[in-house]
């Protein structure tokens, strides 16, 4: 049972709550103010029941925060302060706000909101519905990128994955080509539910639970895969991938997001969201060539820290050779995959990850390092690697 509620008010000026804090100082509420950011996220990580009062205009865009605090902090109820000449209402309910003030609200309305606020926590609070599931400690979200189709991006998520669960770590794919994704085919799964249905079932309702639309495969891999025509990807929307990330790390260490070929919003907004990218290339010159302009890309984006260059397909027989391909990415290599040749499309073809079928081979060798190299193991899990090595 909530025993207190808090209230806190953040704005990126020096605006003060004026009003508001009077009301709710006669109602023997305190009202905490932020101009920090940081310090108000440390605040709401402490606070399981809060109203929060946000007034940013300045260094922040108020509905893009409203949108970032709803997806971090799912107990946290938002109200948003802005000016009446705006189309306020459209905006702030589809970036999760509870509810909303305009500046030129008088005593009553302010009244109201607050008495709305107070008695939703409550009731919240009296049926037992406690915080929600926080984010998984330390989870990590990996894009798998490339300048065009046909790197070997699928294949090579698919198998990371299982890299992934072979050191323990639960793992989802989302796969956020929402045209024609096909990792559920590389699994040979045939999902009942996609991110589709839960945009149109959960989402479009007010209700974020997402584990019932994710398919699972024998390997343990879960897919969240794409909507089940092309034609639907027009409902899908950047913040529906933001959403969908924000619920995959609540239950999976790992979230690896198999990016369109296209650039699009969805694109960009899976590269915002990563940890790590993973930028998918060959020795071939064309492709060097795309990959470049697309590593200059990543770089106006200011995202060049979190990107580590996979030279996939490699063999001996390369077109060009490893020091003067980073010379031109201006990036170094992050990790060289060899080239499977025939026996990567026998797989795909059966459903079945390469790395399942032939643990020995330096394809699933190369892809476990990798994984290591991301996330490096702890001694416990290093022991059950090394004994299902044995085993094979």
């Amino acid at each position: 049972m909530m025993t207190d509620l808090y209230w806190y008010f953040y704005s990126d000026t020096n605006a003060q709550a004026g009003e508001l804090e009077e009301l709710l100082i006669k109602k023997n509420y305190k009202l905490k103010s932020f101009q920090l950011l940081e310090d108000l996220f440390h605040q709401l990580e402490c606070s399981p029941y809060a109203i929060l009062f946000l007034k940013a205009n300045t260094s922040y865009n108020v509905y893009d925060l409203c949108q970032e605090i709803s997806m971090k902090f799912p107990s946290i109820y938002p109200i948003i302060l802005v000016p009446e000449n705006m189309e306020n209402t459209k905006k702030a309910m589809r970036v999760g706000a509870s509810n909303l003030l305009t500046y030129s609200a008088d005593t009553d309305e302010i009244n109201d909101v607050i008495l709305q606020a107070q008695t939703y926590m409550r009731q919240r609070a009296s049926k037992g519905d406690g915080a929600p599931q926080l984010q998984k400690q330390n989870s990590r979200v990996i894009a798998v990128c490339g300048s065009k189709g046909g790197v070997g991006k699928t294949s090579l998520a698919v198998n990371l994955a299982n890299a992934f669960i072979k050191g323990g770590k639960s793992v989802v794919i989302l796969d956020a080509n929402f045209q024609f994704g096909d990792v559920a085919m590389y699994l040979d799964v045939k999902p009942n539910r996609t991110i589709y249905e839960w945009v149109k079932e959960a989402v479009e309702r007010g209700r974020y639970g997402i584990e019932s639309y994710v398919s699972h495969h024998s390997s343990g891999i879960a897919i969240l895969p794409p909507p089940p025509r092309p034609e639907f990807f027009e409902i899908m929307t950047e913040e529906h991938v933001a959403l969908a990330v924000a619920e995959l790390r609540k239950s999976y260490d790992v979230i690896l997001i198999d990016t369109p070929a296209s650039l699009s919003e969805i694109h960009l907004k899976s590269l915002d969201l990563a940890d790590d990218l993973l930028l998918v290339t060959t020795s071939d010159l064309p492709v060097l060539r795309n990959t470049k302009l697309y590593v200059d890309m990543l770089e106006s984006l200011h995202f060049t820290d979190k990107v580590h260059v996979l030279l996939n397909r490699d063999s001996k027989h390369r077109a060009i050779e490893v020091k003067r391909l980073e010379g031109i990415l201006q990036n170094p290599v992050f990790a060289t995959i060899p080239d499977v040749g025939k026996q990567m499309t026998t797989a795909i073809n059966e459903g079945h990850p390469f790395v399942l079928k032939n643990g020995r081979h330096s394809f699933s060798k190369s892809m476990l390092h990798l994984s290591h190299l991301i996330l490096p193991l702890t001694e416990e899990a290093e022991k059950k690697t090394k004994r299902f090595a044995l085993s094979r």
